[in-house]
């Protein structure tokens, strides 16, 4: 009878465990966790949070009356049946080290292998929050253990000498960290530069999500392609004027995803100073060359639509809770494999195109070596056979 009464037990608690855990709609394997218990908890500084339900408010968005030229269609991002009350977090396929994995960050001092091409804009005025629609590809990654190609909004204060904030959305490949080369939607931040702080997705504490369905960390479909349908997503954040939290939505009807209490932020605990948008990759110099990962599509910002990705209808949150069209931006790339090009439509607003494909053999400083020497050698060559 004991012996019945506890294996009837352990089919109890394995089945109410099993129940737990369920397929998203990319096939990944997500556990429904009560929202109260979510890891973000555990961080010291929320010991007394309580929960915000929803944002105060919206900010206020003006609305493009001329239609675009250039057809798109938008993306979905993976997506759980939790109930609600609870949030699926996805279960990783891999062991992920913060030591190792590339993080973000625009600092080359810091991360010496993180090229960018990007876009940005400062205080003043103090900033608020940010919106963008952002192109989705594929982009191929060489060095699966070290290497990633990220497209994404970086919104922050602070140095990178002790008290950088960072709030970091948008989409990634990053094989070291998901153990597959799918293009996923994913979230960072952090409150000491990199430090000691901060993570990947709900991997570390710190945000809070709301949404029982979304993934963080889930996969994006379906993907653009070549010359042919273009897909996107919008990423809105905003300070909550009430709360002092960070809300993050996703899509044309703004889905909640969930917010990034104020408790644990420094610098960005009242406003932003800054916002960059575009892409990054790791360079491991691991073939003994640039590598070839490819940033964005993998084409270069002069192919334009159809074959360069893009960053579009760029703005920041202000005081007042206005969303405001970024008029002017500042573009900066550091080596020629990856570029990024400006424009201004009437439908699009603030736009770019971005990215490139790494290393070749007409962006690679061998090839006009390698003709120096034979430039040099034929020189000696001709003197000495006219002497």
């Amino acid at each position: 009878m004991i012996r019945v009464s506890l294996a009837l037990l352990l089919l109890i608690v394995t089945t109410a465990q099993s129940d737990n855990y369920i397929l998203a709609s990319d096939g990944d394997t997500v556990e429904c966790v009560d929202r109260n218990k979510q890891i973000a908890f555990k961080n010291y500084l929320l010991r007394n949070h309580k929960i915000q339900e929803k944002p105060s408010e919206y900010p206020i968005m003006k609305k493009v009356q001329k239609k675009s030229i250039w057809q798109t269609s938008e993306a979905r991002i993976s997506t759980a049946k939790c109930e609600i009350g609870t949030v699926p977090i996805r279960q990783k396929k891999t062991t992920s080290n913060h030591q190792r994995t590339p993080k973000t960050g625009t600092n080359s001092a810091i991360t010496p292998h993180h090229e960018y091409a990007e876009a940005s804009v400062h205080a003043p005025p103090k900033i608020y929050g940010t919106r963008a629609i952002i192109n989705l590809w594929n982009p191929f990654v060489e060095d699966s253990a070290t290497e990633f190609s990220i497209s994404q909004i970086w919104l922050y204060s602070g140095d990178y000498t002790h008290n950088l904030n960072t709030i970091e959305v948008g989409w990634q490949v990053c094989p070291g960290l998901y153990n597959d080369n799918k293009t996923r939607f994913f979230i960072y931040w952090t409150s000491d530069g990199y430090n000691r702080t901060g993570g990947y997705n709900l991997e570390e504490p710190g945000f809070i999500q709301i949404s029982n369905n979304i993934v963080l960390g889930g996969s994006i479909t379906p993907i653009s392609s070549f010359g042919g349908s273009q897909y996107e997503m919008a990423i809105l954040i905003w300070k909550d004027r009430k709360s002092g939290n960070w809300w993050l939505s996703v899509g044309t009807n703004n889905t909640i995803v969930g917010y990034w209490p104020q408790e644990i932020f420094t610098t960005l605990a009242d406003h932003a100073v800054a916002v960059d948008w575009g892409g990054e990759i790791v360079n491991s110099h691991m073939f003994g060359r640039h590598t070839k990962t490819e940033m964005g599509s993998g084409h270069s910002p002069g192919e334009g639509f159809g074959k360069s990705s893009y960053f579009r209808n760029l703005g920041i949150v202000d005081y007042n809770n206005t969303f405001q069209s970024s008029q002017v931006i500042h573009p900066h790339t550091e080596i020629m494999n990856y570029n990024i090009s400006v424009f201004r439509t009437d439908d699009w607003g603030t736009s770019f195109f971005y990215g490139g494909s790494g290393f070749s053999n007409t962006h690679s400083a061998v090839a006009p070596l390698n003709l120096s020497f034979f430039l040099i050698y034929l020189s000696f060559s001709l003197f000495f056979i006219i002497i």
